[in-house]
């Protein structure tokens, strides 16, 4: 572990979802913790905001996000008993795809590949009749054509909350988290690394990076060159009766149409959040940044997605748009997750990006990031996120 003369055991740059929660068990590990962010988090600039994320345990993208994602589940129930924060509801979650796969779609064929890792984990998901999950959720208009899968134990987290726990958890257990501080370089030698802030050098014997779309500003060309980041909006729609849409009533939807441009995802909604339909699309085809990316939602943009995408599958929503924002995706060729070693020293971990399906996972994976910062290994296996 580091030296005395440093400033800690662990420095973590970006204390979003990722961040939060590598400070967070690192810090229940007994390390000593710097985290700096250049904003306020939870705030809305990033990836880790719009009050709540959709988390499966049957998870398509590949069996070996499956430890994680359940591991985190575990987590959430242990943060709500230690704090009495509400974090994470089990709603059920629904899978719409088209009946014949989309050949080379980001989606392909998603609820047969789900249910195939569900069996063979033993999570229970199923295939349904559209008729029947009408007459269950009769706000839901799926057609008879569609494949239809579900699983129970989906639900939702409860993303801002749960970044503010666990940094609240951090500084608890002795964290020193310094927001509103931009890093401005990281250096490494021989015996630990150097941050750069506003003049100040801070040394630890390591460092996470976990920056999220602001990833290019630190980690290395190599490993991010690839690397995209989208615009994407999340919208909440007045409802005709807000009950019939409640997380008691109504599990999420994932709409995967023969386009990637026409996703719809449907968030029932949790009490103490935006009264209204949370519901969001996706888009790969246009890149931005953090800095240059159009973050004002139009009366067009609101409109189309209402008249175009949302109208023919729910219906109870009225084109009353209470809330928009825009959330920006870090994306690989691939969906899959980086998660490594810099390539030029042990000392630094990049852990970025998460291509919109990470938050599910992140309180796990901070777990066994912070156990490899404390040990050299962990208890989930990191290994099938390495760029190398």
């Amino acid at each position: 572990m580091s030296s005395t003369d440093h400033d800690a055991d662990l420095i973590v740059i970006g204390l979003g979802a990722m961040g939060a929660a590598t400070a967070y068990h690192a810090a229940k590990a007994g390390l000593r913790v710097i985290g700096f962010d250049q904003n306020e988090p939870p705030h809305n600039l990033g990836s880790t905001h719009a009050e709540t994320r959709i988390t499966r345990l049957a998870v398509g993208e590949g069996p070996q996000y499956l430890p994680f994602v359940a591991r985190s589940h575990d987590i959430w129930r242990q943060l709500e008993e230690a704090t009495g924060e509400s974090l994470l509801h089990q709603t059920g979650g629904l899978l719409v795809t088209e009946p014949q796969a989309i050949e080379g779609q980001r989606w392909e064929d998603f609820a047969f590949v789900t249910k195939g890792i569900a069996d063979d984990a033993g999570i229970p998901f199923s295939i349904e009749d559209p008729a029947a999950v009408r007459r269950r959720h009769p706000h839901y208009q799926i057609p008879d054509r569609m494949r239809v899968g579900f699983e129970p134990t989906a639900g939702l987290v409860m993303a801002e909350r749960a970044v503010a726990v666990q940094l609240a958890e951090a500084r608890r257990l002795g964290a020193e988290l310094r927001t509103g501080h931009r890093v401005d370089a990281v250096n490494s030698d021989g015996s630990g690394v150097d941050v750069m802030v506003a003049g100040s050098s801070f040394r630890a014997d390591q460092v996470v990076l976990s920056t999220g779309p602001w990833i290019h500003d630190l980690a290395p060309r190599s490993m991010t060159d690839q690397i995209t980041i989208s615009r994407q909006v999340v919208y909440w729609f007045e409802a005709e009766d807000l009950d019939e849409f409640s997380t008691e009533r109504l599990p999420w939807l994932m709409w995967i149409a023969q386009l990637e441009e026409e996703y719809v995802g449907i968030f029932p909604s949790p009490p103490g959040t935006t009264p209204g339909l949370k519901v969001l699309g996706e888009q790969f085809l246009e890149v931005t940044n953090p800095t240059d990316v159009e973050r004002e939602v139009s009366q067009d943009e609101i409109d189309d997605f209402y008249e175009r995408l949302l109208v023919p599958k729910v219906s109870g929503v009225t084109p009353n748009c209470l809330r928009a924002e825009v959330c920006l995706y870090a994306n690989t060729p691939d969906d899959h997750f980086v998660i490594d070693r810099h390539p030029e020293t042990e000392r630094i971990m990049v852990m970025s990006p998460c291509s919109g399906h990470g938050f599910k996972h992140s309180t796990a994976l901070g777990e066994a990031v912070a156990q490899v910062v404390a040990t050299g290994d962990s208890d989930l296996d990191l290994s099938p996120f390495a760029t190398r």
